[in-house]
């Protein structure tokens, strides 16, 4: 698509839902990928009530994360890969603070400390070293936390997306001459069909990934008589997955080479 300025707000509106339409058109049968992780994760909102005290700060953080999967992918398909990965990035960090906190229940009292007008300096000071970069304490120590390898990577990848970085942001302006003027790019427009549907098949890649932590430390543990089924359904989703990011590979070295508009 042509660059072309915003006019108003009805006008961006209008570009996000053509955008949202004809993405939708673009992934055809490819889009109940969507639907069928949306399903995985509803899925164990509705297994039997959890009481212990220990996994509800996890389980608040699995809703969040479930919102943050609709947040990302209405976003990528109004073609705001930016905002996508940001939300993407959220999400990790919840998984990571999850997975710790499941790893490490006696840190609860550490995490819920910040909520505390009168901070105890030792807590504030241990909350810092483990929570003020989660991504980092779980990266330093991936053998406690196997089921995140590979994910503080897609973190970093995200982080672009997430601050006022130069490889985030430069690419997201154009010099127009003609009217002697700067302006912004408000889409995140993919030179080719595939370029879309890498950086699809890496968003639903990692939410997958992500659920799969809630599964194996909570979920799996708890389904009783449902856990035949969804095990079916994780496998299938799999097996969907891995033909669909097969087709459209992404090369972990590959540059970011979407065009903007």
């Amino acid at each position: 698509m042509s660059i072309k300025s915003i006019s108003d707000l009805t006008h961006f509106f209008g570009i996000e839902e053509t955008n949202l339409l004809a993405n939708i058109a673009n992934l055809g049968e490819d889009y109940f990928l969507i639907h069928n992780l949306d399903m995985l994760y509803q899925s164990c909102t509705k297994l039997k009530p959890i009481d212990e005290s220990r996994l509800k700060i996890p389980l608040f953080l699995y809703l969040i994360i479930h919102g943050e999967l609709y947040n990302a992918v209405s976003s990528y398909l109004r073609t705001h890969k930016s905002i996508s990965y940001r939300c993407m990035r959220s999400a990790l960090d919840g998984a990571f603070t999850s997975y710790y906190l499941l790893k490490k229940p006696e840190k609860i009292d550490i995490y819920l400390s910040k909520l505390s007008e009168d901070q105890d300096k030792e807590k504030n000071k241990e909350w810092k070293k483990i929570f003020l970069n989660i991504k980092r304490t779980i990266k330093s120590n991936i053998k406690t936390f196997p089921f995140a390898e590979g994910l503080p990577e897609i973190h970093e990848f995200c982080s672009i997306y997430s601050h006022s970085d130069a490889l985030g942001i430069l690419h997201r302006y154009y010099d127009d001459r003609e009217n002697d003027m700067l302006q912004a790019k408000y889409f995140d427009y993919h030179q080719n069909t595939d370029d879309f549907h890498k950086w699809f098949g890496r968003l639903l890649v990692t939410f997958f990934n992500i659920f799969l932590i809630f599964w194996q430390e909570i979920f799996i543990h708890r389904a009783e008589n449902k856990l035949s089924q969804i095990e079916r359904n994780i496998s299938e989703f799999q097996k969907r997955l891995k033909i669909y990011t097969e087709k459209y590979p992404v090369d972990t070295a590959e540059s970011d080479s979407n065009n903007t508009a």
